[in-house]
């Protein structure tokens, strides 16, 4: 039974005012003495429904990236989030944890959306099954360090339900991952040259479903506070 009150009665913790939860150290010195249901919650707040940190200052810029991407593949507005250090303001990384959103940091972007996700599957395997054959040259591979490497994780990956797009070369005939790669490209250049906006890069992560986004960000964030 869902009841009501099992979502307002909320921990002394989860009271604190916007200003204290959306700093590093809250989520690192409180996540794991949450409940279950604070614990989603927080994620929730921090990384989906919050504020754009690296937009602060012009976010109506990121309501109209986020537009740029969603009419560019044909997706909702809301199947497109913006993670990481951009997002919350704060690295979360065992190495990193804390370190403060700047020009050297990445914008990283999620897409929830099936048809997206089963399109860059398509991109994988015809890319796997082309290297398989022998189909490529040296020159072809000669940016692409970790290729054989990329190719066994994003194996691994696609069973989870998600799939990083920059994995991938970034080859015409890759239609839907190179599409992806190259808008984030553009996103780059022209936030700089229009808004004076500096990243390092920007990347994709595509899911088939909300279930597997949500899931694998919690499964990310435990990880990290674990080792902290």
């Amino acid at each position: 039974m869902v009841n009501i009150i099992d979502y307002l009665q909320t921990s002394k913790e989860c009271d604190k005012p916007l200003e204290q939860i959306e700093k590093s150290n809250f989520l690192k010195d409180n996540y794991f003495g949450l409940r279950e249901k604070e614990k989603k919650s927080l994620l929730n707040l921090l990384i989906i429904s919050n504020f754009c940190y690296a937009f602060k200052k012009k976010p109506i810029v990121y309501e109209q990236i986020t537009q740029y991407i969603a009419d560019r593949f044909t997706l909702h507005k809301t199947q497109i989030v913006l993670v990481g250090s951009a997002k919350t303001g704060f690295a979360i990384d065992p190495q990193n944890y804390g370190r403060e959103f700047s020009e050297k940091s990445d914008l990283d972007f999620a897409i929830i959306n099936r048809e997206v996700f089963d399109k860059c599957v398509d991109d994988y395997n015809l890319w796997k099954m082309k290297n398989s054959k022998d189909e490529y040259t040296d020159a072809d591979k000669k940016n692409y360090k970790f290729w054989n490497d990329n190719i066994n994780e994003l194996k691994h990956n696609i069973k989870r339900g998600f799939i990083d797009t920059y994995k991938i070369p970034n080859f015409l005939e890759f239609k839907t991952t190179q599409s992806i790669n190259n808008s984030l490209s553009l996103i780059v250049i022209n936030l700089r040259r229009i808004h004076d906006i500096t990243v390092k890069e920007a990347s994709v992560r595509v899911y088939k479903d909300w279930n597997t986004f949500e899931t694998q960000l919690k499964i990310n964030i435990e990880h990290v506070l674990k080792k902290l």
